[in-house]
């Protein structure tokens, strides 16, 4: 193989990989613009219908450490191909759901197969590029995430009101059957080693045993709600009712959140290199996020655009949150990267499989069993703000972990 031919096939490999997180993102997110319609559809209530979303996460969660080891043993090249094909056919098992069980069958199945999204981005890195442009590229991979995101809000909702929630559906399940063919076509195998890990237990057990790890995770977790518990599911909705407008304009406040999250990330970055210190970065962002979150929902002097500036702003200083693995990294033993990498990660996307279904529930007790004239469970904005309440007591606990963490210099890291 040529030096232009093995570039070309390595640039495929981590574009293709890039591809997946973000086909991936938009199938988890897709529902935060169905909510009304499988509601009104499956006759759900709100507890019900966060639980049916939630059940992407918890294999999602459950699967990272796991998946990093498969992927070693068995290459990216043969998980992307998989897991595009798992994905699109969780997706294809939610677009033709006749019944609750199938609905949760195909949440499960998408989480499932998105678990080894961004650890693949992060193998790639690895196996085929210079240690020193590791950081750009993943940098990168977490905007397709973010660029996933936002594409299963306001687009998604704008092809959902043309053709259907199942049609648009099918089409997102079509996507994943052409991303695995790509995979197979186009991605460069590398040769795995047959050496067996025989210290992955001896990792977990020092990671596990690192309480700056654990806050480092409660810190990540609660600075990620304004994703899993804002703009993936109930920002819309809530947006819905507070300025009684479309879905489609709702929608806006959820890829504004995503877009900030993405320039978040960058931007704290460039901060904390800048005053040297990660610890104050973290702590000035986190302040900002709760500060941020608590005035956009819960000030009735802001109209509709000034919300979505200061959601912009909350979704910047959330992406902070990345910080928490390049702290990880330095309290790891760096054999143990991708172990510590799974386990925060696992951490941090906790906080979907808690506080959505959380969420839900909280809705359907202020709604204190209030229906329409057909029967149907109303919503109004107090239940929403009371609900969304505990996301900001969350965020107060993200602050509190902030001032127990050791600091860490990004110019003296070797």
């Amino acid at each position: 193989m040529s030096t232009f031919e093995k570039r070309k096939a390595t640039f495929c490999s981590v574009a293709i990989c890039w591809l997946f997180y973000l086909y991936s993102y938009i199938a988890r997110v897709e529902p935060s613009v169905l909510s009304n319609q499988l509601i009104k559809e499956f006759n759900l209530t709100s507890s019900v219908f966060g639980f049916v979303i939630s059940l992407s996460y918890l294999p999602y969660v459950m699967m990272q450490i796991p998946c990093g080891i498969i992927t070693d043993k068995i290459g990216t090249k043969t998980m992307i191909a998989i897991s595009s094909i798992i994905c699109a056919l969780g997706t294809f098992m939610f677009g033709s759901a006749e019944s609750l069980f199938q609905l949760e069958a195909g949440r499960f199945f998408i989480g499932l197969s998105s678990a080894p999204a961004f650890l693949c981005c992060g193998k790639v890195a690895a196996d085929f590029f210079d240690k020193k442009k590791y950081a750009m590229l993943m940098g990168v991979a977490m905007g397709m995430g973010c660029l996933g995101g936002i594409a299963g809000s306001a687009p998604t909702a704008y092809f959902v009101s043309k053709f259907g929630w199942r049609v648009t559906t099918y089409f997102i399940s079509f996507v994943g059957i052409m991303l695995a063919i790509l995979a197979v076509v186009c991605m460069e195998k590398k040769k795995i080693s047959s050496q067996v890990k025989i210290q992955l237990f001896s990792g977990l057990k020092i990671i596990s045993k690192n309480p700056k790890i654990w806050i480092l995770g409660l810190y990540g977790a609660m600075t990620y709600l304004p994703l899993t518990a804002l703009a993936e599911l109930w920002i819309i909705p809530f947006m819905e009712q507070r300025y009684e407008i479309q879905t489609e304009t709702a929608a806006i406040s959820s890829i504004i959140i995503f877009i900030g999250f993405a320039l978040g990330g960058i931007i704290s970055a460039w901060v904390a290199e800048k005053i040297n210190s990660y610890k104050k970065t973290i702590i000035s962002f986190t302040f900002g996020v709760l500060a941020s979150f608590l005035f956009a929902i819960y000030s009735d002097s802001i109209n509709f655009y000034t919300s979505l500036g200061i959601l912009f702003i909350c979704g910047i200083c959330a992406g902070a949150n990345t910080l928490a693995f390049a702290m990880v990294y330095h309290l790891t033993p760096s054999e143990f990267g991708g172990t510590s990498s799974g386990f925060m990660n696992a951490l941090i996307m906790s906080s979907g499989l808690i506080f959505q279904p959380l969420l839900g529930k909280l809705l359907d007790f202020f709604r204190n069993e209030l229906v329409d004239a057909n029967g149907g469970a109303v919503y109004n904005l107090a239940m929403y703000r009371s609900a969304l309440l505990f996301v900001g007591i969350g965020m107060l606990l993200a602050v509190i972990a902030t001032f127990f963490l050791s600091d860490v210099k990004p110019k003296e890291e070797s």
